[in-house]
């Protein structure tokens, strides 16, 4: 959850995105309409958590718990290796978890801004028939036809270089670093070294798509400093992805970040384990009343 700033005091170590700042004294809406000065505050709580999923239904984390029926074409044939030339495609699925953990523990209670909501599993693309097709998307998010190409593969390369970083370009929304373009918003990653980075790539890809339909929103940035908004598109830095299936690593991620910095699995793990689970942490401001 680090670094907590409480009226510009920094504490617990690191750095945040340029985006993530308060400043010590705020002004909110309070009761009446009325402004009302308040203490800054910036932190970072886990929040949801998704597994990209290879068999419909299985909830991985869940105990291999199966939910579904019926949905056995959906299973991914995975071919991964793209240095050799190889031009498949895996796709995969994603069950989210809205998973508040703080408040699951009553840890940090005290702490404004915080995510009051239970443990809910709110979403599995297997029953959305647009995850699985690129064109219907494409209809639905039509700026597909200008990044889903390789002019818009080659402008990522700055943010392949700053998201190695861990600081993504917030800009470039149609760049997920060193897995390529975000679109289109389907479950459908083209080839990867490794069944990490590919899946990773479905997860931003999960994640923007979100974002567009409101369902994740803006928490960081000064629009955001008095309460959560809307933005069409996902700013990037303002999640942090730890991942914790099939093996948890202790190497933080970014989306866009390549897995060899923070996932890369023995070969005897990913022959047999090509499903994930990432805790995804989100980055908040508050203005304590």
């Amino acid at each position: 959850m680090f670094p907590v700033t409480v009226a510009g005091i920094s504490m617990g170590g690191g750095s945040n995105p340029s985006l993530m700042h308060m400043d010590p004294i705020c002004l909110c809406p309070g009761p009446y309409g009325i402004d009302m000065p308040g203490i800054g505050m910036t932190f970072w709580e886990p929040t949801f958590l998704a597994e990209v999923a290879r068999t419909p239904g299985c909830m991985s984390t869940l105990g291999g718990t199966q939910v579904l029926t019926g949905y056995d074409s959906l299973t991914s044939n995975q071919t991964y290796g793209s240095g050799r030339g190889d031009s498949s495609v895996t796709r995969m699925q994603i069950h989210w978890y809205i998973y508040p953990l703080f408040s699951v523990l009553n840890m940090m209670s005290s702490l404004g801004c915080m995510n009051t909501s239970g443990f809910n599993l709110a979403d599995l693309t297997e029953v959305d028939a647009t995850w699985q097709d690129d064109t219907w998307t494409s209809i639905a998010f039509p700026e597909s036809a200008l990044f889903a190409n390789p002019v818009g593969a080659l402008s990522c390369i700055p943010d392949a270089v700053a998201s190695a970083a861990g600081r993504p370009l917030d800009m470039m929304f149609w760049c997920q670093g060193s897995q390529g373009v975000v679109y289109p918003l389907t479950g459908s990653s083209t080839t990867h070294s490794s069944p990490q980075g590919g899946n990773l790539h479905i997860l931003g890809k999960y994640m923007q798509r979100k974002t567009r339909m409101a369902g994740l929103l803006s928490t960081t940035g000064p629009w955001a400093e008095c309460q959560s908004v809307y933005l069409p598109n996902m700013i990037r830095s303002q999640y942090r992805i730890d991942p914790v299936a099939p093996v948890a690593s202790n190497q933080t991620a970014v989306l866009g970040m390549s897995e060899f910095r923070w996932g890369m699995l023995p070969p005897a793990n990913t022959a047999v384990r090509t499903d994930s689970a990432f805790l995804i942490w989100v980055g908040k401001q508050c203005c304590a009343l």
